[in-house]
């Protein structure tokens, strides 16, 4: 595994450099992003620069954990999901994450389609407190996958 995750050194995935990988790029992602976290609101609201890194940085973040949930969900061979809420909800449905985590991820992919297809219309104080009070339920998930897969007993 990555050193930064104390990930499991067993290779259980089918590609489990693809897997480190994007948990890897995830941790980068929310040391980024945490230290746009410290920014006030009103430093945030006027740096065009700092906006437009955290809208990316969490735009790849959320694309981290999709590519990770995917990625969990065909090595498994668990059923196909045909939405990105979907394949949170086979997570949870196959017991690697809890209802409440399921709910949160599947409104980090809602975040992810407002910044990809809605992005003119953007809410930045929405951005701000998601830096401010929601990235842990990023690290969370990570943690949920990285044990999921050093766990199973089937590999």
């Amino acid at each position: 595994g990555t050193p930064e995750s104390g990930g499991c050194e067993r290779a259980d995935l089918v590609d489990r450099e693809v897997f480190d990988r994007r948990l890897a790029k995830l941790e980068e992602l929310l040391r980024r992003l945490r230290s746009i976290a410290d920014e006030d609101w009103q430093t945030f609201r006027s740096d065009a620069t700092l906006q437009a890194s955290a809208e990316r940085w969490l735009h790849l973040a959320a694309e981290c954990t999709l590519d990770l949930a995917h990625h969990l969900i065909a090595d498994r061979g668990w059923r196909t999901p045909t939405t990105y809420r979907e394949a949170f909800e086979v997570l949870r449905d196959e017991g690697v994450l809890t209802a409440e985590r399921c709910r949160q991820m599947q409104a980090w992919a809602g975040l992810r389609n407002v910044l990809v297809h809605v992005y003119l219309e953007v809410d930045l104080e929405v951005v701000h407190q998601v830096l401010r009070n929601d990235l842990g339920q990023l690290e969370s998930f990570a943690a949920s996958l990285s044990k999921a897969v050093c766990d199973d007993s089937r590999l």
